[in-house]
């Protein structure tokens, strides 16, 4: 391989604008998979570099020229195959980790050696599949030696987390130094309606789940079964109902990785692994479907975010994202309202098309999801921060989201999704926005004129957003014969979500004399009266009149004098 390859990208106005409207042509994904491709050959020349200056010994992988050479011959050979060799997901995330590692810009307990060593593996594969001969060592990891596109061998259990083997190409097939067992890649094909759709099911890679490299966790035949059914399902519905996200799905999926329930992971992907997408079993093929449409989004924007500039946000600055307990970067907001947009779309058609049972979860889904991302664009539009092409695909998400109106959704629906937005979003400002309130006690305690409040700082926590009102107003609303056979306490909470406000306010005020800390019960009581006061100025505001002075003022009052001075 050589440098000549490597070539300026340049974005087409029209490649951009098709991105903004939603889901693109083959021709259009192929130039961003062609850009993608530029990059890994870019990031895999740094790596090369990198771990020579690095200086670093390699053991049986030190011979790197070896593998540069290998994979110069399968170029010359058959580019098309080095490509996908290169190209598959888990490659991009080793490159990108191994770089990382070379500059130090990243450690762990993982040897660089062993990790480095993988380049081995790649040019392994792509001689296997070019059908040149050669003799090349590749490491094993977690007792599994890896072919990115090829298989896995499985050496038997040693109880040594890394190793090596000695690969060598016959005509006769493949040859390992130490016995095993050899196993390829669990390709899938789904078909319908003339469109297919090839996928790897990855169980075994090292690299598969995006993070540091990991043991193989194999699918039983059964649950292989079960994400091969679900998957052709899911493909039905998206080749009859959404044509469009079908064609892009066929053109640039290239791996699943199936996750394991306990983990709850509805999907997720990687910047470093375009075209792979993991996430935990689905219930449903409409499930699936979302979950393929969804995430598909982010590996299109993560692509196009390689070739231009959408904001010119510092990296510290978070904002509030509707999808997420954690602050966002506006980088997270664009790749939440583009995807979510995709969401919307889809719920808008399937919600029309789900059995009689599961009408009103559809429902919800397009109005919860159409909300929030309105939210977002509504926000977005006032950040100075946008580049002209951000202000450009902000304003075509928000074309899109009318093009789908919230119509002929049950009112209860609607009103539960505004209270559960207006819980989630005080919820966060309890958690983590801090702000200086000496001048407001100062107001508050010597019967001055109000001073505006004061702005606040997010300091990201560590800790969990679940709000247990949140999920029994979901329950009530979307399962109500489950919901009044719940044995549920005799607590604010329930009070709050039968719909019983004043009840509900006494409640959370004991909560807080109990307890003058708890944001549970200040998002709790904020709801319960109507309240504007901002719940984290409030919240602060109480605490700090408490500890000046030892007594509590009145949260009521305090919240009418924070009110009226906003």
């Amino acid at each position: 391989m050589t440098s000549s390859g490597l070539r300026g990208y340049l974005l087409p106005r029209p490649v951009f604008e098709q991105i903004c409207e939603g889901p693109v042509s083959v021709e259009n994904l192929a130039f961003l998979r062609k850009g993608q491709y530029s990059l890994r050959r870019l990031t895999l020349l740094s790596l090369f570099e990198a771990v020579r200056l690095d200086g670093s010994p390699l053991g049986p992988f030190g011979d790197l020229e070896h593998a540069w050479t290998v994979l110069t011959d399968a170029e010359r050979v058959a580019p098309e195959v080095v490509e996908e060799v290169l190209m598959y997901p888990t490659v991009g995330v080793w490159s990108a980790r191994v770089l990382r590692k070379a500059i130090g810009a990243w450690s762990d307990v993982t040897p660089l050696w062993a990790e480095a060593g993988m380049v081995h593996s790649i040019a392994a594969a792509a001689a296997i599949r070019c059908g040149l001969r050669c003799t090349i060592t590749i490491p094993v990891m977690h007792g599994v030696a890896v072919l990115p596109t090829v298989g896995q061998f499985r050496l038997p259990p040693t109880g040594f987390p890394v190793g090596y083997v000695e690969l060598r190409t016959t005509p006769s097939g493949v040859v390992f130094s130490v016995p095993g067992d050899f196993e390829p890649v669990k390709v899938h094909r789904s078909t319908a309606l003339g469109t297919s759709l090839d996928v790897v099911i990855d169980d075994a890679d090292p690299y598969r789940e995006f993070l540091a490299p990991g043991p193989p966790t194999p699918l039983s035949d059964n649950e292989f079964d079960e994400w091969r059914k679900l998957l052709d399902e899911a493909w039905r519905l998206l080749t009859r109902w959404h044509p469009g996200y079908a064609a892009e799905l066929a053109a640039g999926l290239t791996s699943l990785v199936p996750l394991s329930g306990a983990q709850n992971v509805f999907a997720s992907s990687s910047s470093s692994a375009f075209g792979s997408m993991a996430m935990s079993p689905k219930s449903s093929a409409t499930d699936f479907a979302e979950a393929l449409v969804h995430e598909f989004q982010h590996s299109k924007l993560n692509a196009l975010c390689d070739l231009v500039d959408l904001d010119s946000a510092a990296n510290d600055q978070l904002f509030y994202a509707p999808w997420r307990d954690d602050p966002r970067p506006m980088a997270g907001l664009i790749h939440g309202i583009y995807a979510f947009t995709s969401v919307v779309e889809f719920w808008h058609v399937q919600r029309d098309l789900v059995p009689s049972p599961q009408s009103r979860a559809a429902q919800f889904a397009f109005a919860y999801r159409s909300r929030q991302v309105r939210l977002v664009v509504d926000a977005l539009r006032r950040r100075e921060e946008l580049t002209d092409l951000g202000r450009r695909l902000v304003a075509r998400v928000s074309v899109r989201l009318a093009a789908c109106p919230v119509r002929d959704v049950p009112a209860d629906l609607l009103d539960a999704i505004d209270v559960l937005i207006a819980d989630h979003h005080a919820t966060w400002r309890v958690r983590h926005l801090r702000l200086d309130v000496s001048a407001l006690v100062d107001a508050w305690l010597t019967d001055a004129p109000r001073p505006a409040v004061p702005s606040t700082e997010v300091l990201p926590r560590n800790e969990s957003g679940a709000s247990v009102r949140s999920a029994l107003l979901r329950t009530r609303v979307l399962e109500p014969d489950r919901f009044e056979r719940m044995s549920l306490p005799d607590d604010a909470d329930t009070a709050f979500v039968r719909g019983d406000l004043d009840m509900a306010a006494m409640g959370y005020l004991r909560h807080i004399r109990s307890d003058p800390a708890d944001g549970h019960a200040w998002v709790g009581l904020g709801l319960s009266l109507g309240s504007t006061a901002p719940p984290e100025v409030w919240r602060a505001l109480h605490n700090e009149v408490l500890s000046r002075t030892g007594s509590a003022p009145d949260p009521v009052e305090l919240a009418a004098w924070l009110s009226a001075a906003s």
